[in-house]
């Protein structure tokens, strides 16, 4: 049999057509009565409910699309480097804080300008060593080393010449008192170092060049070839020759001086001015030891007491004391800064 409405050939005894959903037998299709919707087949969605699904499914790969391409352009700096002016702040992309114009104000008012930089960055000025009065370790080494010198009056004795200058080289005239500074500062701390004899061209007296240039250089950074530790001062008239002579390893000296000097002079610091590149003016007091003192019986312990300790631990008249400058180059050393002579006395 055929179905009346489409035309499909059905089993005899078919109810409905199984394409059209007719009933079999009804006289046309316009007699049929209103019939739901055909079913779909069985695992087939609905179209209407299919189309919903597609259009969920690619509103989630726009918004996906977006999304990462958001993610890519700030990546690639865009919107802004990570970790870069306000970016640690976190933003929503489309608003007005996430926006690139938002983006590039911040970058433009946090990160500042070249000349902006070197305005905020302080200039690297100083020493890199430092001499801090306030630390006892550096307070006693200032003050023993320019005992060093004080103990002959040495400093004095450059204020009288003019001036004590190695920047500028040595002048004869510095050589030489630099030789008689380093004698008489061996005859104070170490005289073993000094052999007595008969020598020859009537020298009395001689002590090693190495030995001496090894102490020089430590409180001045300085040597001396035989030639510069070579002079003859001795004013015409005088009794005690004042010259001395290097050769064969020795400085040899005719002058006869006293074993020690008595009331030594102490040093004690009081300011330090940082002139840069390790390179400090300091400022100090000088007082001479009483009683019988030699430079050996000050403890190396009382050039860190502070000024009321130290004149009444060597016995000083503080009414007797004088300020002077001298500029010195400064190192780290152990526990404390070393210091080496640069300059002492008047200088221009």
């Amino acid at each position: 049999m055929f179905c009346t409405k489409c035309g499909s050939e059905m089993p005899d005894g078919t109810d409905f057509c199984t394409n059209c959903g007719a009933r079999m037998g009804a006289a046309s299709p316009a007699a049929a009565p209103a019939e739901p919707a055909p079913m779909p087949a069985a695992g087939m969605p609905p179209v209407q409910k299919k189309s919903h699904k597609r259009a969920v499914i690619v509103g989630v790969c726009v918004v996906g699309v977006l999304v990462a391409g958001g993610a890519a352009l700030a990546l690639t700096g865009v919107l802004g480097p990570l970790g870069q002016g306000s970016s640690s702040q976190v933003t929503v992309l489309g608003s007005d804080e996430g926006s690139a114009e938002h983006k590039d104000k911040g970058s433009a008012k946090e990160k500042p300008t070249a000349d902006e930089d070197e305005a905020d960055e302080p200039e690297q000025t100083g020493s890199s060593v430092k001499v801090d009065l306030n630390d006892q370790a550096t307070y006693a080494a200032a003050n023993l080393f320019l005992s060093n010198f004080t103990e002959e009056h040495f400093d004095l004795d450059w204020y009288q010449a003019g001036a004590f200058d190695s920047t500028d080289g040595l002048s004869d005239d510095e050589k030489y008192k630099l030789v008689k500074f380093i004698w008489c500062h061996f005859i104070d701390n170490a005289p073993y170092r000094i052999e007595k004899g008969d020598y020859d061209n009537g020298n009395s007296q001689r002590i090693a060049t190495d030995a001496v240039n090894r102490e020089l250089n430590r409180l001045t950074g300085l040597t001396l070839s035989d030639a510069d530790m070579t002079y003859d001062r001795t004013p015409e008239g005088q009794v005690i020759p004042d010259s001395a002579e290097a050769h064969g390893g020795y400085l040899y000296l005719k002058q006869e001086y006293g074993q020690g000097n008595y009331n030594p002079p102490c040093a004690i610091v009081t300011g330090a001015t940082d002139l840069g590149d390790n390179i400090y003016e300091l400022t100090y007091e000088v007082y001479s030891a009483g009683g019988m003192l030699l430079p050996s019986d000050i403890p190396e312990s009382t050039y860190g007491l502070s000024k009321d300790q130290f004149i009444a631990a060597i016995q000083a008249d503080a009414s007797r004391g004088r300020t002077e400058t001298c500029t010195v180059r400064v190192a780290q050393g152990d526990g404390a800064p070393t210091f080496t002579l640069l300059k002492m006395g008047v200088y221009d």
